[in-house]
């Protein structure tokens, strides 16, 4: 436990903090002990419900941060219908783009060859790599389909590479730095099966390092910021079990049907890394097909380790949130959007220009040139995405999917257990179930 005047922070290995406030201080110092000895403690030291530190104690515990009485944190018993290795009508082939991925790929791989769904075909598409990652893959993973671009073509490109080469039913795309419960694509698929129209099926991603927390379900964008993960920071307690739709995929995890992926294409290599995945998704809503939850996945996610935070990620996506917008949106909605987006890029500029921030500058400056010379591709791409759009279907229909509540972390990213958190999120879930 961390402390600076009265802003608190539980620390994991010295490394991962999730901030919380005086009464997570205070729960915190009572510890260890039951419930109802904690509650007590507390509540004589600070004025506050018992509900609400119980309550508070319970988003703890789901979250890791502390655990029961036996030392051994709560667990959801195994299904004894899944069973290991069971062939499965449907072939599911899953679709790895590694990329300098030494530190990675063991993991990821073997939880894949894990899998209680026994009807897998496993394809690596490697971008380039420049360490071991081939050497590791040929000598640890025989019976992977391995493919060896010469080059990096960046995400959006060795994705589709890969699912030009695909075989299944359902194609699983995923990051390489992922690693899944053993039951993962089980429940993919069998959400896959019982949804209307489900062109895509995306699981709950958590935190790699803080497994109580949630990366996120699928992803969203607004007419402010960056796009967002869906509910990121967020401790699972059960909240998220009766969602039924979200409005967009994250293709760092997420499960196609090949005849959404026939209809709606393939996705926009232009976009290279970020942004692809929001256009892909917005064309599937406008192509006819929904984009479903399913929470009983999990997977694993090293948030952050694939592509650090730098001038290349910058320019990449300050061109590729306008380019959606240009591509995609019409009338008022995409006025608003670039107006929002413009001038927030020219208050970010200035900023840096203060800081003498000058290769983020320059990031800016070439994102717009970018941008502008590949407006004559957009506009021809626009043409081809209205032809196949479902009549009477709008941009604002796929908007109106985005969560009123989606983010619990602080403005550096870290999750966040205070009692704004519980009455603003948890307490409906614990309502609910009571």
């Amino acid at each position: 436990m961390d402390c600076d005047r009265d802003v608190y922070h539980f620390v994991y290995d010295n490394r991962y903090k999730i901030k919380t406030d005086r009464l997570g201080g205070s729960i915190w110092e009572c510890l260890p002990g039951s419930i109802r000895e904690i509650r007590e403690k507390v509540c004589e030291r600070l004025n506050v419900s018992d509900d609400l530190v119980e309550r508070f104690l319970l988003v703890l515990n789901r979250g890791g941060v502390i655990v029961s009485a036996s030392g051994k944190e709560e667990k959801p018993e195994a299904d004894p219908a899944i069973r290991k290795g069971v062939p499965h009508k449907d072939l599911v082939t899953v679709i790895v783009v590694t990329y300098d991925g030494e530190e990675h790929i063991q993991e990821c791989f073997r939880s894949i060859q894990g899998q209680s769904y026994g009807n897998l075909e496993i394809i690596a598409v490697d971008n380039g790599s420049r360490d071991r990652s081939l050497a590791m893959l040929r000598k640890d993973f025989s019976n992977v389909k391995l493919y060896s671009l010469r080059r990096n073509i960046h995400y959006a490109g060795a994705v589709n590479f890969g699912l030009s080469k695909a075989a299944g039913r359902y194609i699983f795309v995923l990051n390489q730095d992922v690693e899944l419960h053993e039951n993962c694509i089980y429940h993919l698929c069998e959400t896959a099966r019982k949804e209307t129209h489900a062109g895509a099926v995306v699981p709950m991603l958590k935190f790699y390092h803080l497994r109580g927390f949630i990366n996120g379900i699928g992803n969203h964008i607004r007419n402010y910021g960056w796009g967002s993960d869906n509910f990121i920071g967020c401790v699972d307690i059960g909240q998220f079990a009766e969602l039924k739709e979200v409005p967009s995929a994250c293709f760092g995890a997420v499960l196609l049907d090949r005849k959404a992926l026939e209809e709606v294409g393939m996705l926009d290599k232009r976009y290279k890394s970020y942004y692809e995945d929001v256009d892909w998704s917005f064309r599937c809503w406008m192509t006819g097909w929904r984009i479903v939850p399913a929470v009983q996945a999990v997977v694993y996610h090293k948030f952050g380790a694939s592509y650090k935070e730098d001038a290349g990620k910058l320019r990449l996506v300050a061109k590729n949130r306008l380019r959606l917008v240009l591509k995609l949106f019409r009338g008022r909605i995409r006025f608003g959007f670039l107006r929002r987006y413009v001038k927030e890029d020219v208050k970010n500029t200035l900023s840096l220009l203060k800081k003498k921030k000058f290769p983020l500058v320059f990031a800016y400056a070439k994102a717009y040139f970018l941008l502008l010379w590949d407006l004559p591709f957009v506009f021809l791409q626009r043409r081809s995405v209205m032809s196949k759009k479902t009549t009477g279907l709008t941009e604002q229909f796929i908007l109106e999917k985005n969560p009123e509540f989606f983010n619990c972390c602080d403005e550096d990213g870290s999750p966040v257990i205070d009692a704004g958190k519980i009455f603003e999120h948890y307490r409906l879930a614990f309502l609910k179930n009571e």
